[in-house]
């Protein structure tokens, strides 16, 4: 099986070998880690799919910008990828991010939240603004 292919249920993917005891005290945390990234990996490029049907030129980006789950970060981050999205920040320290709290915070004005994170975070550091409409993303 290659890494992103699509199968029926009830497919071999794996053979372990070792001591019972072992394999049984690991079976459990592997299924269900195989199971949610290859969900995780199953409902992204159906939403990539839906996106492409509906998008005009230039093909849009689907980021995972939602948090993830405590000691999974790598392994979720993966299952993006696999399944076509980006996998937007790795960590908080990658990019300011600004949400609408972060814009309520400043009275509701999106280009003086933007020059607050930057002053805040230098001009190295990349801003993004979560944005509810198109004028939105035109002030941002």
């Amino acid at each position: 099986m290659n890494e992103g292919e699509t199968f029926d249920p009830i497919k071999h993917c794996a053979t372990v070998r070792g001591p019972i005891r072992k394999i049984l005290l690991g079976e459990r945390v592997a299924l269900n880690t195989l199971a949610r990234c290859s969900g995780i990996a199953t409902k992204t490029s159906s939403l990539l799919r839906l996106l492409h049907q509906h998008a005009t030129r230039p093909p849009p980006t689907l980021a995972g910008t939602r948090k993830t789950t405590p000691g999974f970060r790598l392994a979720e981050k993966y299952a993006l990828l696999v399944g076509g999205a980006d996998p937007h920040r790795h960590d908080l320290s990658s990019m300011t991010m600004l949400k609408d709290n972060h814009i309520w915070a400043c009275a509701g004005n999106i280009t003086k939240a933007v020059h607050t994170a930057k002053a805040a975070g230098g001009f190295a550091i990349k801003v993004e603004v979560e944005c509810q409409s198109e004028e939105e993303a035109v002030e941002s």
